[in-house]
């Protein structure tokens, strides 16, 4: 117990280096969600390829899973993991200058290939780490930081993008903002009905629309982009709205508080125009469009940061780090199968994984719990803009509530794998978390059409996200159990089927909201949930993959 107290941190340090690189893992990846709207407008495409867009990382994603997971066995995690944050945080640079639908599938593309190995580095790191016994805490530690990451990502994109457009940006409209003149034509002639609360804010911009257009009206995106440019320099524009039950940005709440006589020029033409947004939201281009280049560039730069960081503090083995005591190395190392402190073999063993049925069952757990929960950093939202108007740093906030709270499930879960584990052993240990806890995600994913209200639908996923992310440590840890030496082999197998159908899935969604709404989408997620529930419970993590490998049965803590 002696030689305990003084044994050095040191395996501390690394799992909160791949933690931090997990955070920015998923900022990366999840903020495109929160700005896609902004940057259909901005590049000029539509809802049809933006989601081939979401998805080209998860097509990526799956494709680099086995190679990247075996590269970081064959050359050792630190090179691997230093390179793969590189590569992302480069490419999510090229995402922030992309220019058309071509360059921004390729940037997304290579910024899905260049994540694909960065769980099955950690998960080997943590393996060589830590021994057997603490595996899901670890694991869920390293996964908390993804969700973090994720979590903050849309708040954090959301409170940026309208940070970068300051009062002082032009408002004015040019005839390249007007996107959709049908839309304008049928408001103003009263062809098309706009339902409160934006009735009077659409009467009011029809009014002055005759009034600076006469009675033929025949628009064009010039003559739209002049009399919007002409409406917005009226403070007593929209004097007569009440404005108090809208949805607003801050920066339009902020100035609604203003007495109409104080406000500035600027101060009036951007309350105006934001409001004139609401109404038309796809027929212009939104205000806020500025903002989404700098937001992503921000993200990339600090990436290259902290992958200059992850290779300053890591090593691929407690016996290769500096740092470390002798205390900390017998600790370490008398708590782990001699198997994971070895290097990995030079092939990847594909036969054994295509003939394995477990690792099938747990390549399908993966594929249907991917397609359930990608709405949430893909869809979810541009779904609450849609069906509920929510504003941009609103719809970040409520984006960020269900991936904070998932994040503490992640701590739980690998405590309860763990417990679980040493309880039941692993069959159960792992089957619990990540088959029977998808049950409660069935549930909420079912109830989201029913539910009235934006907060309802947050809490409801929120309660699907946590159920979620529970299970995930047990999933690190069942690769762990099964997988011998190939730690990175075997979930980058899994990985990559599950990502495939994550890449296919907003495309899907896309198909199912054409055809059977927002409904259809969420209804879809609930049976991937059942089915995620049914291959969990039949994988079995005391079946290795090796057996002439298996390591010994999980210690009681």
């Amino acid at each position: 117990m002696q030689e305990l107290l003084r044994a050095t941190k040191i395996r501390h340090l690394i799992i909160f280096t791949a933690m931090l690189a997990a955070v920015l893992l998923y900022l990366e990846r999840v903020c495109l969600g929160m700005a896609e709207v902004y940057i259909r407008q901005d590049i000029g495409i539509d809802k049809k390829q933006m989601s081939l867009v979401l998805g080209a990382f998860f097509i990526a994603y799956a494709l680099g899973q086995v190679p990247s997971g075996w590269l970081s066995q064959r050359y050792g995690p630190r090179l691997m993991m230093t390179i793969y944050m590189m590569g992302w945080s480069i490419f999510g640079v090229f995402i922030a200058l992309a220019q058309d639908f071509y360059t921004l599938f390729a940037a997304r593309f290579l910024l899905g290939l260049s994540q694909a190995g960065a769980y099955p580095t950690a998960a080997l790191l943590v393996k060589r780490w830590v021994p057997d016994r603490s595996r899901g805490l670890a694991s869920g530690i390293v996964a908390f930081g993804g969700r973090f990451g994720g979590a903050g990502a849309n708040w954090l994109t959301g409170i940026l993008i309208v940070a970068f457009v300051p009062m002082s940006t032009p408002t004015q409209f040019q005839a390249s903002d007007i996107l959709k003149i049908n839309e304008f034509q049928d408001v103003v002639q009263g062809t098309k009905t706009i339902e409160e609360p934006y009735e009077s804010i659409a009467k009011t911009v029809s009014w002055e629309f005759q009034k600076q257009q006469g009675t033929a009206l025949a628009l064009t995106p010039e003559s739209t982009a002049n009399a919007l440019n002409n409406i917005m320099q009226d403070p007593l524009l929209f004097s007569t709205v009440d404005a108090t039950n809208l949805k607003l940005p801050s920066d339009a709440q902020a100035i609604r508080e203003i007495p109409v006589d104080q406000r500035s020029p600027a101060q009036t033409a951007r309350y105006n125009r934001l409001l004139m947004e609401m109404v038309f939201p796809d027929a212009v281009k939104q205000l806020y469009i500025a903002g989404w280049r700098p937001t992503l560039l921000v993200y990339g730069f600090l990436g290259l940061f902290v992958g200059a960081l992850f290779w300053f503090l890591a090593r691929d083995f407690p016996r290769k780090h500096p740092w470390i005591n002798q205390a900390e190395l017998d600790y370490i190392e008398r708590g782990q199968n001699p198997a994971g402190q070895q290097a990995g073999s030079n092939a990847i063993p594909i036969m054994p994984l295509l003939l394995s049925r477990n690792q099938w069952l747990f390549s399908l757990n993966q594929v249907f719990s991917n397609i359930g929960w990608v709405f949430l950093i893909t869809l979810m939202p541009r779904f609450l803009d849609e069906r509920f108007g929510v504003p941009v740093e609103e719809r970040g906030l409520m984006t960020t509530v269900p991936l904070f709270f998932a994040s503490f499930g992640l701590l739980i879960g690998g405590w309860a794998t763990d417990k679980l584990s040493a309880k039941y052993g692993r069959r159960w240990g792992r089957a619990i978390p990540f088959g029977v806890a998808k049950i409660p995600c069935v549930l909420a994913m079912a109830a989201c059409p029913f539910l009235p209200s934006a907060w309802a639908v947050v809490l409801a996923l929120t309660v699907m996200a946590v159920c979620q992310d529970f299970g995930i440590p047990a999933v690190w840890a069942f690769a762990q159990d099964t997988a011998g030496k190939q730690v990175g082999a075997v979930i980058g197998w899994a990985n990559m089927w599950g990502n495939f159908a994550a890449g296919l899935a907003p495309f899907a969604m896309f198909l199912f909201e054409s055809r059977y709404g927002w409904d259809g989408v969420l209804y879809s997620g609930a049976v991937a949930f059942a089915l995620c529930a049914v291959v969990g419970i039949l994988s079995n993590a005391d079946e290795p993959l090796f057996p002439e490998e298996d390591s010994p049965k999980t210690e009681t803590a």
